[in-house]
């Protein structure tokens, strides 16, 4: 098992509860041995790394990091738009009220395989970002790479 690939639908609780899909968290399993994940908030929809993906990042950033004013305010604002969780034993995991409002998280959301993460988008989100005219002219771009 390698990268997280595939879409999945799903719905978040009012209290923020949502299924991680089991192809997911057998690849958590397998490949990171962790249930453990950071979760970025990127406005239109949430990132979710492996908690050793992320600190892989962190390490680049650490090197990056000294005598760069503007990273440390990137860093600065990324890191008050994130949070920590683990899967629990139902294969959930919480998103917090605060991440879901500025996601725009609630009721029916996609979870999708992204190479090393996974996003979790509000479902009008996710079909207003990947449908239309815009998305089949990157797939006529892009389609003869693979």
């Amino acid at each position: 098992m390698g990268s997280f690939k595939g879409k999945y639908e799903h719905k978040i609780s009012e209290t923020g509860r949502i299924s991680v899909p089991s192809k997911f968290r057998d690849i958590l399993r397998s490949k990171y041995e962790s249930d453990d994940l950071v979760l970025l908030s990127m406005g239109s929809h949430l990132r979710v790394y492996p908690a050793s993906e992320w600190e892989k990042q962190e390490a680049r950033w650490e090197q990056e990091q000294a005598g760069n004013p503007e990273l440390n305010e990137f860093l600065r604002r990324l890191y008050s738009m994130m949070d920590e969780c683990s899967i629990d034993k139902n294969g959930r995991i919480v998103i917090t009220q605060d991440v879901r409002k500025y996601n725009s998280l609630e009721g029916d959301c996609i979870i999708n395989g992204f190479r090393n993460r996974m996003e979790i988008w509000d479902r009008a989100a996710w079909e207003s970002a990947t449908g239309g005219e815009k998305v089949e002219a990157l797939f006529a771009k892009f389609a003869d790479s693979f």
